[in-house]
């Protein structure tokens, strides 16, 4: 039996090559991924707790998901290449327990050597992908590649399960008591009912609707009625995958072909083969469709975050810009100039201005976790809010402004489009430390990146004598300086710009040791109430904290640092979204090989009839070509289109519209659907290549 079973191998060779592969490929991408996800590098960067850690978390639970739906697919095919032959080796008498037997001891070494190989070789495979990210970040001994063990724990326990999985598979196979069942395993059918014509446009419509109102409805409540749905909105996604099922199936059926009588009768032959496998041809159809979407979605959301990190300077933007307590000896004018000197950095547009905290009363946004609606609050004197007269703010941001008497400027980030908090809300701005309240009206709204990250929720301009009035006899407690300067060749000023946080950070005192959320008013009526303060914490403040930007009440913005060290944490995102579109990339080639296949294997005794009958090798070619073209062309196709529009809604739905950086996201994302759909088409050309060895 053993020589019998070894001149067996060498005819389907190419099976145990592709169920080798895709165990190998799934331990490699699984354990490499883990590897990298456990290790010390990314444990220690990632905020405990934090949303990243939790979106990493589920990519990986995803990754091993995806890795086994298509390794299990491609054990499929292994299995209907066997079913022929112990069919007959049933029907000469041998016993299923030998057959058993036989079959365990070929899926045991077949997964446990590409398992062991995966494993193996995901730790180069996961140093090499680390080296490729640090041609996209700043590489510093903080992103340096570190091993950690406990990355193979996953790898290993996503193998045994594979494993397991595929011994279950393997059993149910040789149990099938009848044995004409496993000799006509591939003459099974599933064919559909001629489908409406209303199936197809019905398809389109609950495809669009199903992401407009997954997408669009928590914004449009939220903005329109100020209702906050439920996670349980998601669930209208499910209308899309009901729309994408029925187009397909419309399609697979050829439910429109008899409009045209003369092409309807040429090509019957192909029609009617579509529709003998319908039912299991759509199945297959629509998980391709939705991998290759997924596909296209990841690798937008790895875009967005690597566009986003270089889309820090702005018009009303300065190249550095810092803010501490007028009380802090920080550094100042002298101390940078002579740094920027050392590194033969050259400072222009230097200015140095003095804001103040005043007591601020404004309306605002809340969620009411009660009714689950955003309403309408007043802020009375609760928090304060840096206050910069005209003529300051005409300096630091190079701009020509005009403040009337008894009225404000709301200083907004460039291009601002916030919805929870008013510009217009600001009602009324007190004197901490006379008391005095001076009311205020709306005058606009003014542009400034230097100023306007510096306050919550906002920054103000006021007239200059209104300015002189408001902070008479304010104490330096409750005064900021604000410094703000650009670099003739700020390309090469990342080493500057890192020496220079260094002094400002060791010349930080108790001062401006304050959490990012930290505000001066709120601490002293804590302070006066007996009452602990939420963000009264102190933080590291050292240069090696690599969260001291992200968490730092008093952090400088140096755009140098922010759009190279922000790397940092965007390759992470990157590098997950990577991982997600290769393995959805793979399973989708090998489901649409695997499913090329099988037409071919299917249908070999068609095709010898069709030559019986005097079909040439064109025509059979041609019949053929239909088949597996409809296979990846349906799924590639879609999948493609709808991965662009809930991109395309997802962008719009955030915030009313698309700014330049999503366009070119959008573009970006085009050109990257169109490189799926050349490898898609190579997966096809090649499937055809071996399919027509099958039947011709």
């Amino acid at each position: 039996m053993n020589k019998i079973y070894k001149k067996l191998r060498k005819n389907t060779k190419g099976q145990y090559y592709l169920l080798s592969f895709c165990v190998f490929l799934s331990v490699l991408l699984v354990t490499s991924f883990s590897l990298m996800y456990f290790g010390p590098t990314v444990q220690e960067f990632l905020p405990e707790g934090g949303d990243t850690r939790k979106m990493a978390s589920l990519l990986l639970g995803v990754t091993a998901v995806g890795c086994f739906v298509f390794t299990v697919y491609a054990s499929g095919l292994f299995f209907r290449f066997k079913a022929r032959e112990y069919g007959i080796l049933m029907a000469l008498g041998t016993e299923k327990r030998q057959l058993k037997r036989l079959l365990f001891q070929e899926l045991s070494v077949v997964t446990a050597l590409s398992s062991l190989m995966g494993i193996f070789i995901s730790v180069p495979a996961s140093f090499l992908i680390w080296k490729l990210f640090e041609l996209f970040i700043i590489s510093n001994e903080q992103m340096t590649y570190r091993f950690g063990a406990v990355g193979f724990l996953p790898g290993i326990l996503f193998a045994c399960v594979l494993a397991w999985v595929l011994g279950i598979a393997g059993r149910r196979f040789i149990n099938r008591s009848d044995i004409m069942e496993i000799l006509r395993t591939q003459q099974k059918t599933e064919m559909v009912k001629e489908m409406k014509r209303w199936t197809f446009p019905v398809g389109i419509v609950l495809t669009i609707l199903g992401i407009l109102l997954g997408a669009g409805l928590p914004q449009i409540a939220a903005r329109v009625f100020a209702i906050g749905l439920p996670g349980a909105v998601n669930l209208f996604y499910l209308l899309s995958l009901a729309g994408i099922y029925f187009i397909l199936l419309s399609a697979v059926a050829q439910s429109r072909a008899k409009k045209n009588r003369s092409k309807y009768y040429k090509n019957l032959v192909s029609i009617s083969l579509m529709r003998f496998t319908a039912k299991a041809t759509t199945k297959n159809m629509c998980v391709m469709t939705l991998l290759i979407f997924v596909c296209g979605f990841s690798s937008f959301y790895g875009m967005q975050y690597v566009l986003a990190g270089g889309a820090v300077h702005t018009e009303n933007s300065k190249d550095f810009s810092l803010h501490y307590p007028v009380l802090e000896n920080q550094i100042g004018k002298e101390e940078i100039v002579h740094t920027a000197s050392d590194y033969g950095i050259e400072v222009t547009d230097y200015t140095e201005n003095t804001a103040v905290n005043l007591v601020v009363s404004y309306r605002a946004k809340d969620f009411d976790e009660e009714t689950s609606r955003y309403i309408d609050v007043y802020r009375d004197k609760e928090t304060a809010a840096l206050f910069v007269s005209e003529s300051d703010f005409e300096k630091l941001s190079g701009q020509d402004i005009m403040a009337a008497h008894g009225t404000y400027q709301t200083v907004t980030t460039t291009g601002y489009n916030g919805f929870f908090e008013y510009e217009d809300g600001l009602q009324e701005a007190m004197n901490p430390d006379t008391g005095k309240t001076y009311p205020l009206t709306y005058g606009g709204t003014v542009e400034s990146d230097v100023l306007a990250p510096f306050s919550e929720p906002f920054a103000y301009v006021v007239c200059d004598e209104e300015y002189r009035e408001m902070t008479e006899g304010v104490k330096e407690a409750y005064k900021e300086t604000i410094i703000s300067f650009n670099a003739v060749n700020v390309e090469d000023s990342y080493d500057f710009a890192k020496d220079l946080l260094a002094q400002y950070t060791d010349r930080a005192t108790d001062l401006s040791n304050h959490m990012g959320y930290w505000d001066i008013w709120a601490q002293k009526r804590a302070d006066e109430a007996g009452e602990a303060y939420g963000y009264g914490d102190k933080i590291n403040m050292t240069i090696d904290n690599n969260m001291l930007l992200d968490n730092w009440k008093y952090a400088p913005a140096f755009n140098i640092i922010t759009v190279q060290d922000s790397m940092q944490m965007i390759s992470v995102y990157v590098m997950l979204c990577l991982y997600i579109f290769i393995i959805s990339l793979a399973a989708v080639s090998v489901m649409a090989y695997v499913r090329s296949i099988s037409v071919a294997v299917d249908n070999k005794g068609l095709f010898e009839s069709l030559t019986k009958l005097g079909a040439d090798t064109r025509y059979k070619r041609n019949v053929l070509k239909k088949q597996i073209a409809r296979i990846v062309q349906y799924p590639g196709m879609i999948g493609c289109v709808l991965g662009f529009v809930f991109a395309f809604v997802m962008d719009f739905m955030n915030d009313g519209m698309i700014s330049a950086l999503e366009i070119k996201a959008l573009a970006s994302l085009a050109v990257m659907l169109l490189g799926m759909g050349m490898i898609l088409y190579t997966v096809y050309k090649y499937a055809m290549y071996k399919a027509e060895k099958i039947v011709m």
